[in-house]
């Protein structure tokens, strides 16, 4: 999902895009396919790094990962206890490193309710925080207009390709990172492909 905002992003006319990730495979996408900025936050302070490449603050912070983002041992505890479902760990961050009346997406998947919620933040900043899953039908017409025009290609994520009865076994190595699996591409098995193909 990273991958793909950062290239509509490019694709929408933003002048800088950075994106960040701890998946090598994927940072090499993103700096060789997108040509982006990159941070890894395995490797390096994003909020240090970000407030020294926008000293304002950047104007958008796309929010992709979901539910499973948790940084803290606070937020680990609180779900493993089932005091929340969602951390907020990285609200904190987006909020801290957009600038002033910026804008707020969030995209990845998330459940039921945040503690901590950086709402004094969000409220003293003027933030526009929005929160969806893409309503596919809406732009639909539009993604298949620049795909067929070359302007979009989004076979740049698919690193793996393979038959429908491998997927259990792709899946297991995308799960687990492993092979440099980021978007595995499936077809049906020569035998069940259908006649009039």
């Amino acid at each position: 999902m990273g991958l793909l905002a950062a290239k509509w992003s490019q694709l929408r006319g933003a002048a800088r895009v950075v994106g960040i990730d701890n998946v090598p495979e994927r940072i090499s996408l993103a700096q060789n396919a997108l040509q982006i900025e990159t941070i890894n936050f395995k490797e390096q302070d994003v909020q240090k790094m970000l407030h020294q490449k926008f000293p304002d603050g950047v104007d958008v912070a796309i929010e992709c990962v979901g539910y499973e983002s948790s940084t803290s041992w606070k937020h680990n505890v609180e779900m493993a206890l089932m005091l929340e479902t969602s951390p907020s760990d990285l609200f904190n961050e987006m909020f801290n490193c957009t600038r002033s009346f910026g804008n707020v997406s969030i995209i990845g998947v998330y459940n039921g309710y945040a503690n901590h919620f950086p709402v004094g933040t969000m409220m003293q900043k003027g933030l526009t925080v929005r929160g969806s899953q893409c309503p596919v039908q809406k732009y639909w017409k539009m993604n298949l207009e620049k795909i067929r025009k070359g302007e979009f290609d989004p076979t740049f994520v698919v690193t793996t390709k393979g038959a429908l009865s491998q997927a259990p076994e792709l899946y297991q190595k995308f799960s687990k990172r492993e092979e440099g699996i980021v978007k595995v591409f499936l077809r049906p098995d020569d035998d069940v492909v259908p006649s009039w193909k």
